[in-house]
């Protein structure tokens, strides 16, 4: 699992330049300029509350995040057949980008393109099953990583008090420095 993980996390961090918010100006629990849950905002803890936030909290429970999830699944899922295909994933991801960019009055650039070009890298990736149908449970596998990556206290709700993770060791931890 964690072979997969990590492609999947260096994937999705290539988009973070393209999808990231404004400047934070004030604390990530503000409210004022949130987006409304499920538009696309960032990789960042702020932009994740911010999106699945859905009663004002300030927190996301795992029950409020898998609800938008689905909602957006099954919305995306114009032929009915309980599975995304690569254009509907891809048209997903896309009404969500324009949201972003429409919020913050930003005209498409070569950002929004080079996003539009890795959410079809990122199919190729979730689809675990190589059948080019994004199953529900493929998708929430996806879901269950994002998640915990936010919810770092790991007591099932993503808000402010969770601690930011400690930086993975690159091996380079106990390599002597030049002095």
């Amino acid at each position: 699992m964690r072979q997969i993980l990590i492609p999947l996390a260096l994937v999705l961090s290539t988009a973070a330049p393209a999808l990231a918010q404004q400047a934070d100006t004030g604390s990530e629990t503000e409210t004022a300029d949130r987006p409304a849950p499920g538009v696309a905002g960032g990789h960042r803890k702020a932009a994740f509350i911010a999106a699945y936030d859905t009663d004002g909290d300030g927190a996301v429970a795992l029950d409020e995040y898998n609800a938008i999830r689905k909602s957006r699944f099954d919305a995306a899922d114009t032929d009915g057949d309980g599975a995304l295909n690569e254009a509907e994933y891809v048209a997903e991801f896309q009404g969500r980008l324009d949201q972003q960019y429409a919020d913050q009055a930003l005209d498409k650039d070569d950002r929004y393109e080079k996003s539009l070009e890795q959410a079809h890298v990122r199919f190729a990736i979730v689809d675990r099953s190589r059948d080019g149908a994004l199953s529900w449970a493929e998708q929430q596998l996806v879901a269950a990583s994002t998640f915990s990556r936010h919810d770092t206290d790991e007591n099932g709700v993503v808000d402010a008090s969770d601690p930011i993770p400690a930086p993975e060791d690159d091996g380079t931890a106990d390599t002597p420095t030049e002095g």
